[in-house]
């Protein structure tokens, strides 16, 4: 009876040595309600609509209402994964967001092949997205026919900048993603300035990538391709792709040998290197240039499906935690059931002695 009573005290003991941490981590893994996430607390992932991931954390927010995003980074990044908001866009509201990667191999802003985003630049932000060589500034791409999709409205102003063989807005050169076409990309509203980095258009397609699918119904928008690519179309061998606007309100400027809006060069007769467009005082402007010769020759290239996030892994801190503590508690189980035998023993073997 006494080893009985031992032995439920000393698991009793364990449990509540034990039960703090358990039951931290367990606290640390549930859903927790937000409106604001700060990019300076580490990469954002946008895993499902209405709920986010950062720094082991998973967040839910109304999509209603989106989520906004703040802060400044040089080594965090926005990721909305694969597939994230088709039928149902994800809202996200930038307030003077400031992320940097280019020194980092990061993307600064990714929405994956089949996502879509409305991002809605709040009033009176200033915000500035640049990406490392072979991203995309704000990166939506088409691979496979799969494309990611994003609409740009709201009042503030948004800069971004590709690196190297990427657009400021569209398609990346990345070593999963050779053939960065745009995906569907729409203007609504805002002051936007777009600069793509060598061979990437200011916005459409990187490196060989064909301009996608681009709309621009308002706003302020300055588009400047990087070397051998279009202000606003194809990257380096990249084709327009099509665009239509109606906006008064576009200046383009395309790199060596290419369209201000349209063909990267090596795909364009016009060589028109460093012209200026200014679209004012048309309410008309479209560019329509079939690529599906290019399309047929590349195919088998952009099949290849890069459904992985371009940031850094989301650490799982809470569940490795959980499982952690359940087998140490496990662990202790073991060894004091070990210790309860042999006292048993002693016990048997001191009530034999004492019987004889």
């Amino acid at each position: 009876m006494r080893l009985k009573v031992k032995k439920t005290m000393f698991l009793l003991g364990v449990f509540l040595l034990i039960s703090p941490v358990l039951f931290s981590q367990m606290a640390m893994a549930e859903e927790q309600p937000t409106d604001t996430l700060n990019i300076e607390n580490g990469n954002i992932s946008i895993s499902e609509v209405g709920k986010a991931t950062q720094a082991g954390n998973t967040y839910t927010f109304s999509n209603d209402r989106g989520l906004r995003l703040t802060g400044t980074s040089d080594q965090y990044g926005i990721t909305v994964r694969y597939g994230v908001g088709t039928g149902n866009p994800v809202k996200l509201k930038l307030d003077n967001l400031q992320i940097d990667t280019s020194k980092n191999d990061l993307c600064a802003f990714s929405i994956l092949e089949n996502a879509s985003v409305v991002i809605e630049l709040m009033d009176g932000t200033d915000n500035r997205l640049t990406s490392a060589d072979y991203y995309a500034g704000l990166q939506a791409q088409n691979l496979g026919g799969k494309a990611g999709e994003v609409r740009i409205t709201g009042t503030g102003a948004l800069t971004a900048i590709g690196g190297r063989g990427s657009a400021g807005i569209g398609g990346a050169q990345n070593i999963t993603h050779w053939y960065g076409t745009g995906g569907n990309i729409t203007i609504d509203s805002g002051t936007i300035t777009a600069a793509g980095g060598e061979e990437g258009a200011g916005i459409g397609g990187g490196y060989k990538g064909d301009g996608g699918v681009i709309r621009i119904s308002g706003g302020m928008v300055t588009a400047r391709g990087g070397k051998y690519a279009a202000g606003i179309g194809g990257g380096h061998y990249g084709l327009a792709g099509s665009l239509d606007t109606t906006s008064e309100n576009i200046n383009a400027h395309g790199g060596d040998g290419a369209d201000t809006i349209g063909n990267g060069a090596d795909y364009t007769e016009k060589n028109a290197g460093e012209t200026v467009i200014d679209v004012q005082q048309s309410t008309d402007v479209k560019v329509d240039t079939a690529s599906t010769a290019r399309s047929a020759q590349t195919a088998s290239s952009r099949e290849e499906e890069a459904r992985q996030d371009t940031t850094e892994p989301v650490r799982k801190a809470g569940a490795g935690s959980i499982i952690l503590s359940f087998g140490l508690l496990l662990l202790l189980m073991g060894a004091e059931l070990g210790l309860c035998k042999r006292m048993e023993k002693h016990c048997l073997e001191d009530e034999r002695s004492q019987g004889q």
